[in-house]
């Protein structure tokens, strides 16, 4: 019996759990389709404050358990910071008011890595990766502990 092995120059078949490798048209698109939503998204918590009941879903953990998640408060956050209120902003979600400006930044690096350009382009180092999910749940926590210095993250 022969044993048939894979030629050097046959194409490797792609594996299921490769990662798809995207244009930087494609790239470029996806991010400006995200800003063209999230543009229009904060068109709308501009317009209809959600502070007043009705207009928006309650937040299903809040619902379920009473607690704050780390995203609660965020809507409310948002409209003040399209007001020019950042620290009426920061009294609904203090996470999301440091947080945004960071996610506004890799945004626009991303759409200017995508467009070809690659000179002085900021990087977030490798090692910061593991400790966003760590401040997230810190935050989650700290801020559903009934303590006096932790009560002020409550939304």
């Amino acid at each position: 019996m022969a044993v048939t092995r894979p030629s050097a120059h046959a194409p490797a078949r792609p594996s299921v759990w490769s990662p798809r490798v995207w244009s930087p048209r494609a790239r470029l698109a996806g991010f400006a389709a995200v800003g063209a939503l999230a543009g229009a998204a904060a068109v709308r918590v501009y317009l209809v404050d959600p502070a007043r009941p009705g207009h928006y879903p309650t937040c299903p953990f809040r619902w379920a358990t009473s607690l704050d998640c780390p995203g609660c408060g965020t809507l409310r956050a948002l409209h003040q910071v399209l007001h020019g209120h950042v620290g009426e902003a920061a009294n609904y979600n203090l996470f999301f008011v440091v947080v945004a400006p960071i996610l506004t930044v890799g945004w626009v690096v991303a759409i200017a890595r995508a467009a070809g350009w690659r000179r002085g382009l900021p990087r977030v180092p490798p090692r910061l990766l593991p400790a966003i999910p760590v401040l997230v749940i810190a935050f989650w926590v700290l801020r559903n502990l009934p303590l006096p210095g932790c009560t002020w993250l409550a939304s």
